[in-house]
């Protein structure tokens, strides 16, 4: 139901979401009125599939008769895709699976980070990414993540007390800790350390070349590197890289633009992508009145999920048309104006060029003997 729950804009994001949860109540009442048929439950979703696409665990909530509020407080800015956030209306009974979305981001002002990494079985080339917001399953190829924190609902203890908050539970053990101050000789090294160190050993070339084959097949064995600093300061250099590419540095590109009545004042984006042109791929032709120029050949380096970053904003940055609803998924909501999206551009550059360096610089995340560590 991505057509449904994302979407660039949030006003369209409420809007639609409101449709599918009028749409899901409708269905709710009518379920009611047959008597609860298990064998009607099809029939039930068809006649009530204007405005929702039906699969086989909404109507399994249907059968359960989960009910549902529209709110447009559950419209969140989510990690869509690799750099590229959409607001997303959070209902886990409009799902298909939540898994345990609930315990690493339980509310949208909730502060805590995830690594997220593909899935076991994955077809892409292993990729890494850290968020700081809800992300989609697909992110990087079906997801696993490992959040720094997990939430719980504490229990309450006076009838009364209408929520009782959130208890927040470190996903780092204690043993963990005690493994790696043991290994390094060191009382200094703080759980914090050890996220950003992870981090950056997903990041060493040398770790993703010789465990590729394993990292195709299972989740990531972590070993203890020759120098744990050195990794963990490039891990949190790559965090704040990766975390902060709305609000990061601008590398300097060269903006060129051209008055043409063939854009409408105020729109960036069409139905058609964005497209490099040039020798290595250097200018990035936005519309036909914008382009953007100097791009280095090292903005082209890093890849997270089949893609570069900037090769995500070309494939996610256009005006589309879901075919089943007619809802329409519009990115010139997101940017407040060209500026902002050319500032957008210059920090997602600055991101990429930065991050190929520090990973060229890492050292190698694994010795003779530590092929044995995890």
């Amino acid at each position: 139901r991505d057509a449904y729950l994302y979407n660039f804009s949030r006003d369209a994001c409420a809007e639609n979401a409101r449709r599918v949860v009028e749409n899901y109540c409708d269905a709710l009442r009518d379920w009611s009125d047959t008597g609860s048929d298990p064998d009607d439950v099809d029939s039930v979703a068809e006649r009530n599939s204007s405005h929702v696409r039906w699969d086989r665990e909404l109507k399994n909530n249907l059968r359960r008769q989960r009910e549902v509020r529209f709110s447009a407080d559950n419209v969140w800015r989510t990690q869509y895709r690799p750099f590229v956030k959409q607001h997303c209306y959070v209902e886990y009974t409009l799902v298909n699976n939540k898994y345990q979305q609930d315990s690493m981001f339980p509310s949208a002002d909730v502060e805590n980070r995830a690594i997220c990494l593909p899935g076991v079985g994955g077809r892409k080339p292993f990729g890494v990414l850290m968020v700081d917001v809800m992300p989609d399953l697909y992110l990087v190829e079906a997801s696993q993540c490992f959040p720094r924190y997990r939430f719980a609902r504490r229990e309450q203890s006076d009838l009364l007390e209408e929520d009782a908050g959130l208890e927040r539970m470190d996903n780092i053990s204690d043993t963990a800790l005690a493994g790696f101050c043991t290994h390094y000789g060191g009382p200094a090294i703080t759980k914090d350390a050890i996220f950003h160190y992870v981090y950056g050993v997903l990041h060493a070339p040398d770790y993703r070349t010789r465990f590729a084959d394993d990292l195709s097949k299972s989740l990531p064995r972590i070993p203890f590197a020759a120098d744990f600093r050195v990794f963990a300061e490039a891990g949190r250099a790559l965090a704040e890289l990766h975390l902060g590419y709305e609000t990061g540095p601008q590398f300097p590109l060269v903006v060129e633009t051209a008055d043409t009545p063939e854009q409408a004042p105020g729109r960036l984006f069409g139905t058609r992508s964005m497209r490099f042109v040039g020798e290595g791929d250097s200018v990035l032709i936005v519309n036909d009145r914008l382009r953007l120029s100097g791009i280095p050949a090292d903005a082209h380096r890093y890849e997270v999920n089949g893609r570069t970053p900037l090769g995500w904003f070309i494939d996610r940055y256009r005006v589309t048309t879901d075919k089943e609803s007619g809802i329409t998924n519009d990115p010139n909501a997101w940017f407040s104006n060209e500026a902002d999206f050319i500032a957008a551009v210059r920090r997602i550059v600055h991101l990429s060029v930065e991050t190929a360096r520090i990973v060229d610089s890492l050292p190698s995340a694994i010795s003779e003997s530590d092929g044995e560590n995890e």
